[in-house]
């Protein structure tokens, strides 16, 4: 490879965003990236349980996509069902409650 050419990333590298904790890269809050959504939710399960309600509020319409890759990235995360009710007063039944318990050693991709 020639000086100044950058090797390609993976696949799996570009689907995941692969980056270490030391250098994770900041996106935009209304950013719509697989990436993004997943720092987003990284960000939030480290101050609390989330519903899939709340996960919507930050832009993530497919939560349980997004979950999925971070616990293929070695996140450990809880899913419990649970009911909620809405700002308009609807029950919602069966609204997961996702718990982030444990995250991988090397930092893990996110």
């Amino acid at each position: 490879m020639s000086a100044g050419k950058k090797k390609p990333r993976s696949l799996r590298q570009q689907q995941h965003g692969a980056t270490s904790k030391k250098s994770q890269r900041q996106y935009s809050r209304k950013s719509t990236s697989g990436a993004a959504q997943r720092q987003r939710i990284l960000e939030a399960l480290r101050v609390g349980p989330k519903t899939s309600f709340d996960l919507r509020k930050l832009g993530v319409y497919q939560h349980s996509v997004r979950i999925f890759e971070l616990r293929e990235a070695g996140f450990d995360i809880e899913t419990a069902r649970v009911t909620i009710v809405d700002h308009d007063g609807f029950e919602h039944r069966g609204c997961a409650l996702y718990a982030l318990t444990g995250e991988p050693v090397d930092g893990g991709a996110a």
